[in-house]
């Protein structure tokens, strides 16, 4: 089985691609099962992107630019391209049909090409931008209109509406808030800079952007028919809100940063931690059946973000260490994912934390075979030695039926090692397995096999012939 890497011929010898997915939700490239690992970054440095070909990336955001597309072929990696909002018919729809079928007609003969995406976030956005305006920028613009006005006495009641209106908010109560906002620049003698921004009709502007969506996805899939529509969401919203925009795609995920574990603000789940990735990845296919599951894994710092320099909350906001970087990973694929992909590394800083994320990739892309093979249908169950602990979360195992038999992919979601018990395999018994990292090798006995995992740990476990 191949990987990937090393499908693309000389650019002269290659048309279009031929992509579709699988109905176990694997991506198919020129006939070939492909495990997607992707880069946000289309690094400008030569000796960059060839350390990210080198590793294993096969996936690379481009511009719609025919000189990038071919810096990319030149390295044996593909390339998506963005529509922007060209997508969304929803306004302005003949002449956002004209650019997007003129991109299409551009770009989709390209060697390089593969997958088209709609725009970040799209529906999250819709929230978010209104949530910034009547929480940030709406606030601040009013009180520094109120600061400068030389009635005292008005200028106090406006700064008592202002603190009821941010109270207002704060217990859920968003059509008085919005309302006295709304006031407030009437008494100000000025009109509202966004007047028409409320999170009241967010719900309405979201379903109207997703039928929007549709409406463009269903023309640029009658003009690209073997290219996939991918859309990446936030860690945000309801499954429905979810559903209604993934019916504009044929891939989906959302990214998700939580490093450092537990007092980051980027998961909204009660987990907030390392396995929030599972979890976003098992919510996101709760809202798109039947479809691949891309996730957008943590490439940066928060503190690189934040551009802060050599302070003590700079060292906490950090990256993520490699072996975090690695659990993040095997959690999303054992969850489901059928695609990793990196943001932020065009913010961070290559001599420390690039090399230890080109080393987690390196592994994966080695590993593309098996992690692109179907999975078994074995009939597992899990089961643990007596512990201290209460295993709220525990292991996840994905069994794959690679060419030279089944492996397992194990992660252990919980704070604390396990020693667990994989029964259900019989079908195996003699078989002996080994552990990649350690090296352990243990045979299945009366259909189980047994192996101790540390904390947030993986184990991948390679039949051994």
């Amino acid at each position: 089985m191949k990987s990937l890497i090393g499908l693309l011929l000389p650019l002269t010898a290659l048309a279009a691609n031929e992509v579709s997915i699988d109905p176990d939700r694997m991506l198919v490239v020129n006939g070939q099962r492909a495990f997607v690992l992707g880069l946000y970054e289309n690094p400008t440095e030569d000796s960059v992107l060839d350390e990210a070909a080198r590793a294993g990336f096969n996936l690379i955001q481009s511009a719609p630019d025919a000189a990038q597309l071919d810096r990319l072929h030149n390295r044996g990696v593909y390339a998506w391209i963005n529509t922007g909002y060209d997508i969304d018919f929803s306004v302005d729809a003949g002449a956002r049909k004209t650019a997007l079928s003129k991109l299409a007609g551009d770009f989709v003969g390209h060697p390089a090409m593969l997958v088209w995406e709609v725009p970040d976030e799209a529906l999250w956005n819709v929230w978010y931008g209104t949530q910034l305006w009547r929480n940030r920028d709406e606030v601040k613009l009013q009180n520094e209109l109120i600061g400068a006005l030389e009635d005292k006495t008005l200028a106090d009641a406006l700064r008592a509406m202002r603190e009821n209106a941010s109270r207002l908010w704060g217990i859920g109560e968003f059509k008085e808030a919005e309302q006295t906002a709304d006031e407030i620049w009437r008494k100000l003698g000025k009109e509202s800079p966004q007047p028409n921004n409320s999170i009241l009709d967010a719900p309405e502007r979201a379903a109207k952007m997703a039928a929007g969506f549709l409406e463009g996805f269903n023309h640029l899939k009658s003009a690209t028919p073997k290219h996939p529509v991918w859309m990446n969401h936030a860690p945000r919203n309801s499954v429905a809100q979810r559903a209604a925009f993934n019916n504009a795609a044929d891939i989906v995920g959302c990214d998700i940063y939580p490093v450092p574990p537990h007092i980051g603000g980027h998961s909204d789940l009660l987990d907030r931690g390392l396995t929030s990735v599972g979890a976003y990845t098992r919510t996101m296919q709760d809202a798109a059946p039947g479809k691949p599951v891309w996730m957008v894994l943590q490439g940066f710092s928060w503190a690189e973000l934040q551009e802060m320099k050599d302070s003590a909350e700079a060292a906490k906001q950090r990256h993520p260490r490699e072996n975090e970087t690695r659990f993040m990973a095997y959690d999303a694929i054992v969850n489901g994912a059928r695609g990793i992909l990196y943001w932020g590394t065009a913010y961070t800083d290559k001599e420390k934390f690039w090399p230890g994320l080109l080393t987690v990739v390196r592994e994966l892309a080695d590993l593309s075979p098996v992690l692109s093979a179907p999975d078994s249908d074995l009939k597992l169950t899990v089961s643990y030695d007596e512990t201290w602990g209460s295993i709220d979360r525990g292991i996840r195992v994905l069994a794959k039926n690679a060419d030279d038999g089944v492996w397992f992919i194990v992660v252990n979601e919980y704070l604390d090692p396990l020693t667990y018990t994989l029964r259900g395999l019989e079908s195996l018994d003699g078989v002996s397995y080994s552990e990649s990292v350690s090296g352990d090798a243990k045979s299945v006995e009366k259909g189980a096999l047994e192996f101790t995992i540390e904390p947030y740990g993986v184990h991948v476990l390679r039949p051994k012939k």
